[in-house]
């Protein structure tokens, strides 16, 4: 299971307790072996995190495994949802689920998240970062602060890439609205920008980002292109786009949409950080090989229009 993007993050600080987290390295020191005192205390956080999942709007069906240097645990989620006496969407209500968190690995084999540290683990659960931002990667060989893995004996399917993606943005998230704390101060350093995850999954993952002045990102040839589109909305700064009509100005109020194998690298060349919200469409591992991102959107279409979204499909006990 692979979590790739144009801006992705690495995160050694993460395993240094109030480390600062702009820091250019992808590579995670792992917890190889977890004392009995940390195991106690990651099943706390974790207990917590479930425990605020029964009130989740956004929870979904799903088993997945935890692990944390040798130790495991396993995660159930069944997801409830009373349908409105006058069929309104809006009068719906959406749990308690149920959430049940137990020592060990999963019986049947699934997908699971590794989490490199104690340390990382605190600093998602106080929010300081977020598990999205904490699990992205630019390539495979990035050792990062959340893994995504299959188990043995199980090889996860496009679908179950989109499930990971909600569970990994909304388990690991605590209240009702979730709130994500973003910024220079609490990003994280990747492919020559800071950024911080806002939202991930399968079709959008929305991320912030700041250019420091005279950064540049996408340096690395490999990574001026992608599988997938990229919406870069600017909210500060100037800079300049070089791409393939040649060198284009970005500055605030602008929205710019860049098409899938379109080239861009980004120099900030102002004084002041360049900074806003960039929106991936749809998961560069889908796309590497063979189907295009414009195919696979007709492909889409086609299930919009039998789809019957009048019919509710609740789940109340």
């Amino acid at each position: 299971m692979r979590m790739t993007s144009m801006m992705l993050a690495g995160l050694a600080a993460l395993a240094v307790p109030g480390g600062a987290m702009a820091q250019d390295n992808n590579q995670v020191e792992q917890q190889a072996v977890v004392s009995e005192a940390d195991r106690a205390r990651a099943e706390t956080l974790l207990r917590e995190l479930a425990s605020e999942h029964v009130s989740d709007p956004m929870a979904i069906d799903a088993t997945f495994g935890i692990k944390l240097g040798q130790h495991w645990w396993t995660v159930t989620v069944e997801r409830k949802e009373t349908p409105s006496a006058r069929g309104r969407l809006t009068d719906h209500s959406f749990g308690p689920h149920g959430v049940a968190l137990r020592a060990g690995k999963p019986a049947t084999p699934t997908w699971y998240f590794e989490i490199a540290s104690l340390a990382v683990l605190e600093k998602i659960a106080s929010g300081e970062v977020n598990a999205g931002t904490a699990a992205m990667q630019s390539f495979g060989s990035d050792r990062v602060g959340v893994e995504t893995r299959d188990m043995d004996g199980f090889k996860s399917t496009s679908g179950d890439e989109g499930d990971m993606y909600l569970v990994l943005s909304h388990f690991f998230t605590k209240g009702v609205p979730e709130v994500t704390r973003f910024g220079r101060d609490n990003a994280l350093k990747t492919h020559g920008a800071q950024a911080t995850a806002l939202h991930m999954m399968k079709g959008f993952r929305v991320m912030h980002f700041t250019i420091g002045a005279s950064e540049v990102v996408n340096e690395d040839a490999r990574l001026e292109f992608g599988q997938v589109p990229n919406l870069f909305i600017v909210t500060s700064g100037k800079g300049t786009l070089h791409s393939n009509d040649g060198p284009m100005r970005m500055e605030k109020g602008m929205s710019i949409f860049i098409a899938p194998f379109v080239k861009h690298k980004i120099v900030n060349d102002g004084d002041e950080p360049l900074e806003g919200v960039l929106v991936l469409y749809g998961d560069n591992s889908d796309f590497a090989f063979g189907t295009s991102y414009p195919s696979y959107l007709q492909d889409l279409n086609e299930f919009h229009r039998t789809y019957p979204f009048g019919t509710p499909k609740p789940k109340a006990e």
